[in-house]
C-alpha cells in the first residue's frame, strides 16, 4: 500500500520555511500585538520589522539660516526620533527588508557579518567591566592615614 502525499504531510509534519519560524520570541511564551505603522495591521511584536530612524527638523537648505539668525554659537538643532515598526508586508513593500532565497535565508551568515561589529563591541566592553572588577578585587586595601592633630598655637600675653 502506497502512502498518499496526505498521509506523509500527517506524519511527518509539514515542511518548516524557516528556522525560527518568522518570529523572534525564543521560549517567551505570547508577545504583545502592536500596530503596522504604515497599514495599521495588527502583528505580534517578535514578528514585527522594527527601525530606528533619525531625521533633522530642518532641511539642509534651511540650516545655514537657522544658525546664523541663533544667539547662540553653538546651538544643536533638534532632530527628529522615530521607532517605525512594519508588518512583512509593508517592510517589503518599502524595501526596508527584501526576499532571499531559499539558500540564503536558511544561512545566517550575512545576519551575523552585519551584526558581528555590535557583538564584539559588547563583548571588550563586558571584558573592560570585569577587568576593572577584578582590579577592585585584587587591589590590596590601604586603611587611611590618621591626620596630625593641628599644633596649638601659642596665645601672647600681655
Amino acid at each position: 500500500a502506497t502512502q498518499s502525499t496526505w498521509d506523509l504531510l500527517i506524519t511527518k509534519g509539514m515542511p518548516k520555511k524557516r528556522r525560527n519560524n518568522g518570529r523572534s520570541k525564543k521560549n517567551t511564551g505570547r508577545s504583545r500585538p502592536l500596530q503596522c505603522s504604515h497599514c495599521k495591521r495588527v502583528v505580534s511584536k517578535d514578528k514585527a520589522v522594527k527601525r530606528y530612524q533619525v531625521k533633522n527638523m530642518i532641511d539642509m537648505s534651511a540650516r545655514k539660516d537657522f544658525q546664523d539668525a541663533s544667539v547662540y554659537e553653538e546651538y544643536m538643532l533638534p532632530k527628529f526620533y522615530m521607532k517605525t515598526q512594519y508588518c512583512i508586508s509593508c517592510a517589503i513593500h518599502s524595501k526596508t527588508v527584501r526576499v532571499r532565497s531559499v539558500d540564503r535565508r536558511k544561512k545566517r551568515k550575512e545576519h551575523m557579518e552585519r551584526f558581528s561589529g555590535r557583538e564584539k563591541q559588547f563583548k571588550d566592553r563586558r571584558r573592560n567591566v570585569e577587568k576593572k572588577k577584578e582590579a577592585v578585587r585584587v587591589a590590596p586595601r590601604e586603611e587611611p592615614k590618621p591626620e596630625p592633630a593641628p599644633a596649638a598655637e601659642a596665645v601672647p600675653s600681655v
